[in-house]
């Protein structure tokens, strides 16, 4: 809110209120399946998966806005998806019928649950594409201002609903050192959404997606280094499939394109913006 009144961007007056929930609840739908998702496979595991997500958003795109993509990202997303499974089958010992806890749970529980937070997360990300197509004086803050006020609330009913908003306060009263990480986590989240939204306008996509492939060396790295998560070399072979094909696609992007330009792209290039930001997101 006080970055929306901050920026003070163009008020849109052709978009209905309801639109912005779609979004909302697809998020929140994402985050608790990416979240739950970590009870059943390990972190390096659930990371390198969301690199698949290229799959899911070419096929959301097909479905909400007819969109088409060259042969090379089909070869890509399959690439992908052959070395995610190479990784996951291999590294960790890796037990499908048993969560991280060593107790029995459904097995592929956990795969299932990344597979829908791929599927919602580029439901969001392509809703809110065709969302800047119809509106064109949709403005970037006020779709991410008006998304967060739709979740608030719709977590809020949530928690009422399954009288859990009792319990919620009684942690948060006991352990009142939580005030601390909600603020800086807060800070830290809005902080981040807005770094990412400058970098894809101004330097471009390819830099954005350069970063964020970065992100999931260091992810999976800090992730072995801190709790002891070993990568079997077949497990390497496989997270080498991934970041290669990753690597190939931005090649392919960039060819004919400077790495480094200052675009300044205006708030009629959102829907690419959007798109792109989602796509590679949580990489």
């Amino acid at each position: 809110g006080l970055l929306l009144l901050y920026l003070k961007p163009r008020r849109s007056r052709s978009t209905v209120i309801y639109e912005y929930s779609f979004p909302s609840i697809s998020n929140m739908m994402s985050s608790w399946c990416q979240y739950e998702a970590l009870r059943y496979v390990s972190f390096p595991a659930t990371t390198l998966f969301k690199a698949f997500k290229l799959a899911p958003v070419m096929a959301m795109g097909k479905l909400l806005g007819n969109k088409s993509y060259p042969q090379y990202d089909y070869v890509v997303a399959l690439l992908i998806g052959v070395g995610i499974s190479i990784f996951m089958s291999s590294t960790d010992n890796l037990q499908f019928g048993y969560d991280i806890y060593g107790e029995a749970s459904p097995t592929w529980t956990g795969v299932m649950l990344l597979f829908f937070y791929l599927f919602f997360d580029s439901f969001t990300s392509q809703w809110q594409s065709r969302m800047f197509q119809r509106h064109r004086d949709l403005s970037m803050v006020e779709l991410m201002f008006a998304t967060s006020a739709f979740s608030t609330v719709l977590s809020f009913v949530t928690l009422v609903h399954d009288r859990e908003l009792s319990p919620a306060l009684s942690f948060v009263y006991r352990h009142s050192e939580i005030h601390l990480h909600f603020f800086l986590f807060s800070c830290c989240s809005t902080i981040g959404q807005v770094c990412i939204y400058y970098t894809i306008r101004n330097f471009g996509a390819v830099v954005f997606t350069i970063i964020m492939t970065t992100r999931i060396l260091l992810s999976i790295a800090l992730s072995c280094i801190l709790y002891g998560h070993e990568v079997t070399g077949i497990g390497f072979l496989g997270l080498m499939m991934v970041l290669g094909a990753v690597l190939y696609r931005i090649k392919r992007k960039a060819e004919g394109k400077h790495l480094l330009t200052w675009k300044g792209v205006e708030d009629d290039k959102a829907q690419d913006m959007v798109h792109e930001w989602h796509e590679h997101l949580d990489m």
